[in-house]
């Protein structure tokens, strides 16, 4: 396993995704798209698309925290990615890279206002 592969692994197990459907248009190199998640931490966001960028990408992710609020706005960096056909569905995982202290509070409050927590 590699070090990307260790650490994308060691976030996914150090916080707990909650499903959440949340609008997200995001933006790498010349791409701008506009796709949902299905679920979020603290951490990152799992984004479903057809076509996932590959590993180790950057984008520029933008989200609704709360009716009538400023969007979230944060980098994000493609940490694995599960292709059409793969027997799952198609997206890919992304880290949040460097949060500000406001940004990731603002994540965590999104988190308890919408998410199905288990």
């Amino acid at each position: 396993m590699t070090r990307e592969e260790t650490r994308a692994y060691d976030e996914r197990r150090s916080q707990v995704r909650h499903a959440a459907e949340i609008d997200v248009n995001y933006r790498g190199d010349d791409t701008y798209l506009f796709c949902r998640s299905s679920n979020i931490s603290e951490l990152g966001i799992f984004l479903v698309v057809d076509e996932p960028a590959a590993p180790g990408t950057y984008l520029a992710l933008k989200f609704a925290a709360a009716p009538g609020a400023e969007p979230i706005r944060v980098t994000g960096e493609v940490m694995w990615a599960v292709p059409p056909g793969a027997g799952r569905t198609p997206g890919m995982g992304v880290r949040f890279v460097d949060p500000s202290a406001e940004t990731r509070e603002r994540i965590r409050s999104l988190i308890r206002t919408i998410a199905v927590i288990d």
